[in-house]
């Protein structure tokens, strides 16, 4: 892997620890529901309105929650164009209540957007970072809700299983490092419940991705082996039958989620889906000067809510 993916990412890290990150001005929003046990949960997250229409839903990538700095770009980006915008947590992520999430909880999506709160809206976009961009796309390749109109995916994993072992090679790694620390911290409160399958100390020794899937995904959701969960939950599997328009926008010198683990997958997209590569860059990290089509000086959000908005063949 080339340094230059590093110097991308962490560019853009450093740079957004001085952001003011999501407003503090904008509506708690919260939709009960049940999770695989069939215990009560509560999905929670921050909305903000500027249209009655149109909404973009948000979600945010693995250990991360509507607080991540990416996600308060999404927010101002929606409400500079007049479009409303949901900040979502994933099950266990920041305020919502459950067990853990994983990649393919499409369920837990549509619970959300079956919210008496947001029936009113008639055009719905989603837009996801890095794992909330896998969630989207596998819930476009099902049976999305009539009023999503289009999904967009910042530099998502797709072949989970590939992007597991390419994740977990590095012998140390602070990506994994922050990714693992940011699950730990959902994770605590699932072990209050007394469902969860191994302690919180046990959890905080976790050092690779694999082992979390394998002692606590895969027993908290009843798959054979974290191998089984990757296998049934890969968009990669479902990538062909997408219903919607979708976009993946990636950089080739990802550190986190390679090229070459998401290749194959994007080659078996279909019609459906437009790709697009960024060179320089870095995960969630683009150039300036990078565009969707065309010369363009907009930061990526807001090329992609235009796309959204009327995508094209790119």
């Amino acid at each position: 892997m080339s340094l230059v993916g590093h110097y991308w990412t962490l560019r853009r890290h450093l740079g957004r620890l001085a952001d003011s990150g999501v407003p503090s001005n904008i509506t708690r929003w919260e939709q009960p529901g049940l999770d695989q046990h069939g215990a009560p949960m509560c999905l929670s997250g921050a909305i903000a309105h500027a249209d009655e229409r149109r909404l973009l839903i948000v979600l945010h990538g693995l250990g991360g929650s509507i607080k991540s700095r990416y996600m308060g770009s999404a927010l101002n980006t929606a409400l500079a164009r007049g479009v409303s915008c949901l900040l979502l947590n994933t099950r266990g992520a920041g305020d919502s209540s459950g067990n853990v999430a994983h990649a393919g909880l499409i369920e837990d999506l549509a619970l959300a957007l079956g919210a008496e709160s947001l029936a009113g809206y008639q055009q719905i976009y989603l837009l996801g970072y890095s794992m909330g961009g896998h969630l989207a796309l596998c819930y476009a390749c099902h049976d999305p809700d009539p009023r999503v109109r289009s999904v967009a995916a910042l530099c998502s994993p797709l072949d989970l299983k590939a992007s597991m072992q390419a994740f977990d090679r590095a012998p140390l790694s602070a990506y994994r490092k922050y990714v693992l620390a940011g699950l730990v911290q959902s994770y605590a409160r699932y072990t209050e419940s007394g469902r969860a399958p191994i302690s919180l100390s046990e959890a905080k020794r976790i050092k690779r991705i694999l082992e979390w899937d394998e002692r606590v995904l895969a027993p908290a959701f009843g798959f054979d082996s974290a191998f089984a969960y990757y296998d049934q939950c890969s968009a990669a599997r479902t990538l062909g039958s997408l219903k919607l328009p979708a976009l993946y926008v990636g950089a080739r010198q990802d550190p986190m989620v390679p090229y070459a683990s998401v290749a194959q997958a994007l080659a078996g997209g279909g019609e459906a889906l437009s790709t697009v590569w960024a060179e320089p860059g870095g995960h969630l990290a683009f150039p300036a000067r990078f565009s969707l089509a065309g010369p363009t000086h907009l930061p990526i959000e807001a090329q992609c809510l235009n796309w959204l908005e009327h995508p094209f063949k790119a």
